[in-house]
């Protein structure tokens, strides 16, 4: 309803990792260029880790259209075995694994990647929600890693997850693994000045024109909300929407914000309460 109402030719908020969608602020930006650096340098394991809806998955989306001379296996299922993810990686990277065991699938990959490295490319394997890495999975891909040459690495490995990756790889256990971290990146929330860019960048986008559709109040509340994590936004910002289009109203004001938050925070007071917003619902 509200689409045809605000005239959007797309949905400015869904959640899908969307690249046409990326705002990249001054943080996302570094990140990108960090990353893009350690693997176009060879440098081996890079780790990106952010709470929960801060846009690791889509920053990750992002780069894959930058990158050149790269074959890329995404892994975004973090639960395989030490040994399905061996097969994994080897399938997506094009290699046949019928009728072959462990020891011919693992060499297999040393050759592809030498071959790679022969021919001016290089290999990428991105695993996403990697904190839910089993060791052993964690394991495998430490010797995956170990596929080198005298000057360089063949194979670049990006482990995206949440805060907990770094705790997992804190681990004495994995101390090998994490000893092989060449970057560490991190990604936070948006400042209010980006949260503005933002949201008016993703209206932009949807309605092919630029536009104002939120009030300067407006966005100061879902700030306050969200702290600026951009997933959170999107969902706020969506209802909000919603509730303007039920007024008629062809901008979104402070009303709306409230309503969308009564809404989306029902089951959750105690957020609120901790945000110290539970005046507004008076």
């Amino acid at each position: 309803m509200y689409k045809e109402f605000f005239g959007f030719e797309e949905e400015p908020f869904r959640l899908t990792p969307d690249p046409e969608f990326f705002y990249s602020s001054e943080e996302h930006d570094d990140a990108i260029k960090t990353i893009e650096y350690a693997i176009n340098s060879r440098k081996g394991i890079i780790v990106l880790v952010g709470d929960v809806g801060v846009g690791k998955t889509t920053l990750s989306r992002v780069l894959l259209d930058k990158l050149i001379s790269t074959q890329v296996s995404l892994v975004l299922n973090p639960f395989l075995s030490e040994s399905e993810i061996l097969k994994y990686v080897a399938k997506d990277f094009g290699l046949s694994i019928e009728n072959k065991d462990k020891g011919e699938i693992f060499q297999d990959l040393v050759d592809y990647f030498v071959r790679l490295y022969k021919s001016n490319n290089n290999a990428l394997i991105i695993v996403d929600e990697a904190q839910h890495l089993s060791f052993e999975s964690m394991e495998m891909l430490r010797q995956i890693s170990n596929i080198e040459m005298e000057n360089a690495k063949l194979v670049q490995i990006l482990l995206v997850g949440q805060s907990e990756l770094i705790n997992r790889l804190n681990q004495d256990k994995l101390r090998q693994i994490r000893q092989r971290v060449a970057y560490w990146v991190y990604l936070k929330g948006l400042n209010f000045e980006e949260t503005k860019g933002y949201i008016e960048f993703r209206v932009s986008q949807a309605l092919r024109y630029k536009r104002s559709v939120f009030s300067d109040r407006s966005i100061k509340y879902i700030y306050k909300l969200t702290k600026g994590n951009p997933r959170e936004i999107n969902q706020i910002s969506e209802m909000s929407l919603i509730f303007a289009a039920a007024r008629n109203s062809k901008k979104v004001y402070p009303k709306d914000v409230i309503l969308a938050a009564k809404e989306y925070y029902k089951f959750d007071k105690k957020r609120l309460l901790r945000l110290g917003l539970a005046g507004i619902f008076r």
